[in-house]
């Protein structure tokens, strides 16, 4: 349980936290990078000390704040210097990846599951941990689907359309942004409930909504990638944390 605890409020630090404009500012500005790693230490060492006994926090706190500017620091070069829009969806993929491993190698050579706060154990006695278990999953799984999936989504449209950074895009309108959001979470719903049918209902309406600007073959390639690749996303995370 910690550790999909940690893996939570990792996304939710790095991409919830993180607005748009601080996303594109800190790729240039290195003070933005410097907030952006400010606002999720503090995230991340909040949620260490809620959750773990305070004597075990204070390492697992600072490698994973350190490593997390370091590989942030190291991705935005990189980026810099390889223009490439697969290169970018590569190393946002790669990166995301790296910051999840190093959770998950603190958690089991530190053993941190064996150490939980006085408050995550009085948790666990009230609701048992089954359901506190299941409600972290649930947890983790709606934060994904709502910021990462969106960024992850937004890449791929980058790719797809050959352009190698963000601003160069269309502006996505936050209509957009919120169908697609929605989209996925009542995906999710409708697989833990079993009724993975109807999921064709949730897809159909969507497309109603983007009928004449299907006639355009860029669109409607772009809005298929997008639209199966978010679909994609809310049925594996679902199905596996079910």
């Amino acid at each position: 349980m910690i550790l999909t605890i940690l893996i939570a409020t990792h996304f939710f630090a790095d991409f919830t936290l993180q607005s748009n404009s601080c996303a594109q500012k800190k790729t240039k500005l290195f003070r933005y990078l410097l907030l952006h790693s400010l606002i999720y230490g503090i995230t991340m060492i909040l949620s260490l000390f809620l959750f773990i006994s305070p004597q075990n926090c204070i390492w697992p706190s600072a490698i994973i704040v350190i490593s997390h500017f370091i590989l942030d620091y190291v991705r935005i070069r990189a980026d810099k210097a390889f223009k490439k829009p697969l290169f970018h969806l590569l190393s946002f993929v790669f990166d995301q990846l790296m910051h999840i491993g190093v959770i998950c190698i603190l958690v089991y050579t530190m053993a941190l599951e064996l150490h939980q706060s006085a408050f995550l154990r009085l948790l666990t006695s009230r609701f048992t941990i089954s359901t506190c278990e299941t409600c972290s999953r649930y947890v983790m799984l709606f934060i994904i689907l709502f910021e990462p999936a969106s960024v992850f989504v937004r890449k791929l449209s980058q790719y797809v359309s050959n352009v190698p950074n963000s601003e160069e895009l269309p502006v996505e309108m936050p209509a957009g942004r919120i169908i697609g959001k929605l989209e996925r979470v009542v995906i999710a719903i409708l697989v833990l409930c079993n009724q993975i049918g109807a999921i064709g209902f949730v897809l159909t309406a969507k497309s109603i909504a983007r009928y004449r600007q299907l006639e355009d073959q860029a669109f409607a390639e772009k809005y298929l990638i997008g639209t199966l690749s978010s679909t994609a996303i809310a049925l594996s995370l679902a199905l596996l944390l079910q």
